[in-house]
């Protein structure tokens, strides 16, 4: 037996998942000193991450943050960034 399809994100998961991802956007838009680059994709990624969690698409994230489709994946699995 199929399994049944997945429900659609509710509007305020979906207006949360979009919340974090202006905020990885910012994040990335924004300049940090060396000290900081870490820290600072840290929470790019973190952002990502939960903006993926509450149904936002992986091409969504890519589009909107500007970054590579595989440095994307990367984040979104928890590994490390060749930044």
């Amino acid at each position: 037996m199929a399994n049944p399809p997945a429900p659609a994100p509710r509007n305020v998961t979906l207006w949360t998942g979009r919340a974090m991802l202006w905020w990885a956007r910012l994040l990335q838009h924004t300049g940090a000193g060396k000290t900081r680059r870490k820290q600072h994709v840290a929470r790019r990624n973190a952002a990502m991450r939960a903006a993926h969690a509450r149904g936002i698409d992986r091409d969504t994230i890519t589009r909107t943050i500007g970054l590579y489709g595989e440095q994307v994946r990367k984040a979104l699995r928890g590994e490390p960034t060749n930044e």
